[in-house]
């Protein structure tokens, strides 16, 4: 039942070196990519990080709070466009939480990681999130999560 998803997620800081399959993966974005949005209008951007040096980078993105993707297998950087629609945030909020919910029921660990209204030194978060991501200016970036093994 979706309630004994919900009571058992936890967010997981730390995972196991073992990556996840292609197949859960796969799952986990199509979650994010179903996941409702305002007036269908689909703002949100779901960019899978798959390499785990720039996972370590992205762990860099801002002053703390970030290190999950320090031993994270696969995260992914949810991004909009904020000209699509004027409620971005709540649909990326909603595809995050939908690829979270996925990756509990398939038994592994995430990390949700706000990067909007964070910095590193006086630099915004997302600024570096799009840096090391190679994401268009012209995307704003709500969060990242991790996830792995646990």
């Amino acid at each position: 039942m979706f309630i004994d998803l919900v009571r058992e997620r936890k967010t997981r800081r730390v995972f196991r070196d073992t990556p996840l399959t292609e197949e859960q993966m796969s799952l986990i974005l199509e979650a994010g990519d179903r996941a409702p949005s305002s007036r269908n209008l689909r703002p949100v951007r779901l960019v899978p990080i798959r390499d785990t040096a720039l996972i370590r980078r992205l762990a860099e993105c801002k002053d703390h709070g970030a290190d999950a993707l320090r031993t994270a297998t696969f995260a992914v950087v949810v991004a909009a466009d904020e000209d699509v629609c004027d409620v971005w945030i709540e649909d990326a909020s909603i595809a995050t939480i939908f690829m979270q919910m996925e990756a509990q029921d398939l038994g592994i660990g995430s990390c949700w990681i706000q990067t909007r209204l964070r910095c590193k030194g006086d630099v915004p978060a997302e600024d570096n999130v799009r840096s090391i991501a190679g994401l268009d200016d012209g995307l704003r970036v709500l969060s990242i999560v991790a996830f792995g093994n646990c």
